[in-house]
């Protein structure tokens, strides 16, 4: 009885398992984008991943019209651009303001640090170069847009350098070549996007 039991046991578990298998393969292959049940690759997508001298992404955008399609592919794209960026420039604020400055002062130096890269994030997003840009014609007649942007590391260091060597502020903690040599090293280590 116990051994029937026993058999009964493994039996269902390997149902189960052969289910996980399963489902675990559909997660797999729903890295291709579906349309309307016909399964395509995604395109631009190998010109939406970060290198050690750009941020870049993939906006997708749906509409009835061509340019209202593209419209939101490229917002959607520099939208995920600026989420990632947001968090980059948090931590590279936080490190650097803790590494240089005294506990008293540290806020504020990360604050205006922040401030300042993320005025310059927001002008470069409007002028960030196109990767790839694709579009289709769905079988329900909308238009699906697919556009990846770049934004160069190097360029928003030197930017956010140059804003920041200005700000009167931060006079004697900033340290204009200490901190574009740390920001250049800490961009550079932001290559995993997605």
């Amino acid at each position: 009885m116990f051994g029937m039991a026993l058999l009964a046991m493994v039996l269902l578990a390997s149902c189960g398992s052969s289910k996980k298998a399963t489902s675990n393969n559909n997660a797999q292959n729903n890295n291709a984008a579906i349309t309307e049940g016909v399964r395509v690759m995604l395109p631009c997508i190998s010109d939406s991943y970060d290198d050690k001298d750009y941020f870049r992404d993939l906006g997708i955008g749906t509409a009835l019209n061509p340019q209202m399609a593209r419209k939101a592919a490229v917002k959607a794209a520099q939208s995920m651009v600026k989420e990632r960026l947001n968090g980059v420039v948090k931590g590279l604020s936080t490190d650097y303001s803790n590494s240089t400055s005294g506990t008293a002062s540290a806020d504020k130096v990360q604050s205006i640090i922040e401030s300042e890269f993320t005025t310059v994030i927001d002008k470069m997003l409007n002028d960030a170069d196109k990767t790839c840009e694709d579009m289709v014609k769905l079988d329900d007649g909308q238009y699906r847009a697919y556009y990846a942007i770049q934004i160069s590391k190097k360029e928003i260091v030197d930017k956010a350098v140059d804003i920041l060597s200005e700000n009167e502020e931060l006079e004697i903690q900033f340290k204009r070549d200490q901190f574009r040599k740390y920001a250049e090293e800490y961009m550079a280590k932001q290559n995993g996007n997605k």
